[in-house]
């Protein structure tokens, strides 16, 4: 039983072993952007405000109370439709290209 669990180990290594080596740009920005993720969850600290800042915070809030009229709806930009748009393409793309190759690999 350990020899198929080793060989379909095997593949799946052969099969990210060709993608990466096909896709190297997007495996170098994935790697950035989880990188840039932990950093920014790494450098949270949770050390308590000082007495002077919550003192500060407190002053402000009384002075201006945030009510529910000040809040502004969400707006979706002109360009949040490009990125949208652009984002489904290149799903579709590749989704339509493996389709493709999973045909061509029964026949």
């Amino acid at each position: 039983m350990k020899s198929k669990l080793f060989k379909k180990h095997k593949k799946r290594v052969e099969k990210v072993r060709e993608f990466t080596g096909k896709n190297a740009i997007f495996v170098i920005m994935a790697i950035v952007a989880l990188v840039f993720l932990f950093s920014n969850i790494l450098s949270k600290s949770d050390t308590p405000p000082k007495e002077n800042q919550a003192v500060i915070t407190e002053e402000i809030e009384s002075e201006n109370p945030v009510t529910d009229s000040k809040i502004e709806p969400f707006r979706f930009y002109f360009i949040d439709l490009i990125i949208l748009v652009g984002g489904g393409g290149v799903c579709v793309v590749m989704i339509l290209r493996e389709r493709r190759k999973t045909k061509e690999e029964l026949k």
